[in-house]
């Protein structure tokens, strides 16, 4: 019999703060995480800002690490551990005090490979790098290379500063990646595999290169600003999202485990479907259809009905073909109830956090479960009529949430959905 799955702590760092009650509040106040960059000089990209951690706040951060971890130098791990660090204490554990061996770790990621740095060290006329001197060369001056920063880095971090020995896993599936370690993690706790799960993910791809990337693929938006107005999910004047950077991690348990260490439960996870669109790399499937078989997996996973369901906590991430996709796919899931849905997007306030953006949002759509309130989606001033949905645009709105769904839909078509009811 598979066993029920209790979120009891939560840690969160994005471009709202990484306080988990403080970036709550700003959501729901339509306060904007959206700025002008600041940790390099992007003044020769057509962007007008992104969801950036302030220099302030990683400051902040690394005086808040263990001093052997605080040295850490990719944002990635740094925001994965933080935030790791963050949900353990929030569930009221810490460091060592979970059974090692049935206490595990499964994390999203994204692009991971030589750092920038390590890869101009070896430039050569007109900014190339020399790949004979860097072959010959890195390995004596860098030593461990690569492998300073491989996809599995925060995970195993994670595991060694909290003392976690149990299963583990890295997922690399783009977007969706935090959304199916989350689903992975619930899956290790149902079949009795493990009792904690600490899961998520994290991500940074606001450097030179992660922003050209975006901008080269036609899917990052060059509207003119202010920062904070870029992206617009379900807008009609919608160009593109914002990419954003952070970290989330919830902290999954047994119910019954929860209960014998006396741990309050946020709410309950219940179900978890994955798909594929097998459609295009850089494109969704216009009709939606792989994103409604992953909805639609999620509830039958939850033994739920459609019309159990409050709030979808939407992928929205202001493109001209994910928001319209979407649409359809809630609309072929939920019927005629689909009119009766409120449906807000994350990613209005903090950006697209890439492999990491299913985890805050997962955070946030819990706290929506547990209170009875959504946040609601900023800049939606001009409806796209494709876009028909009640999307919250008037501001955060109190409503009884029994239950609800967070999406992610990941470049190449992985997609994921997560279904999260009220604790008993």
């Amino acid at each position: 019999m598979e066993r029920p799955v209790a979120v009891t702590g939560m840690g969160l760092v994005t471009s709202l703060g990484a306080d988990l009650e403080a970036a709550w509040g700003r959501a729901l106040a339509g306060e904007p995480g959206l700025r002008p960059i600041r940790s390099f000089d992007a003044s020769a990209l057509p962007v007008a800002g992104a969801g950036e951690v302030p220099p302030e706040e990683m400051e902040a951060l690394r005086a808040r690490l263990p001093e052997e971890f605080s040295g850490e130098g990719e944002r990635r791990v740094l925001f994965a551990l933080d935030a790791a660090q963050r949900a353990f204490a929030d569930a009221g554990l810490a460091p060592g005090e979970a059974d090692p061996l049935r206490a595990g770790v499964v994390m999203g990621t994204g692009l991971s490979t030589y750092r920038l740095e390590d890869i101009a060290a070896w430039a050569g006329p007109g900014g190339r790098p020399d790949w004979l001197r860097f072959a010959r060369e890195a390995g004596r001056a860098h030593p461990g290379g690569y492998f300073k920063n491989p996809p599995e880095r925060a995970t195993s971090l994670i595991a060694r500063s909290l003392g976690l020995a149990g299963p583990a896993g890295t997922l690399a599936s783009a977007c969706a990646a935090a959304a199916q370690a989350v689903g992975r993690g619930m899956g290790l706790i149902r079949r009795g595999e493990a009792d904690l799960v600490l899961c998520g993910g994290a991500d940074s791809m606001i450097h030179p290169l992660g922003m050209a990337i975006f901008l080269l693929l036609g899917a990052a938006s060059t509207a003119p600003g202010p920062a904070e107005s870029i992206c617009r999910p379900f807008d009609r004047r919608r160009s593109g999202l914002a990419v954003g950077e952070g970290a989330g991690v919830v902290v999954l348990e047994s119910e019954s485990h929860a209960a014998r260490r006396g741990a309050e439960p946020y709410a309950m996870l219940c179900g978890y479907g994955a798909s594929m669109d097998a459609y295009q790399v850089t494109a969704p499937d216009p009709a939606g259809r792989g994103a409604a078989r992953a909805m639609r997996e999620a509830l039958r996973d939850a033994g739920m009905a459609p019309a159990e369901v409050a709030y979808v906590n939407a992928h929205g991430t202001g493109t001209r073909l994910n928001d319209p996709a979407e649409t359809l796919a809630i609309k072929e899931v939920f019927g005629e109830s689909a009119k009766r849905l409120a449906v807000s997007s994350t990613k209005s306030f903090i950006g697209h956090l890439i492999a990491a953006c299913g985890a805050p949002e997962l955070v946030f759509t819990v706290l929506s479960v547990q209170r009875d309130v959504v946040h609601p989606t900023r800049n939606l001033e001009n409806p796209d009529p494709k876009c028909d949905l009640d999307y919250v645009p008037e501001g955060a709105r109190g409503m009884p949430v029994a239950a609800a769904i967070s999406n992610s839909f990941g470049f190449g078509g992985q997609n994921a959905a997560l279904v999260v009811r009220k604790a008993a």
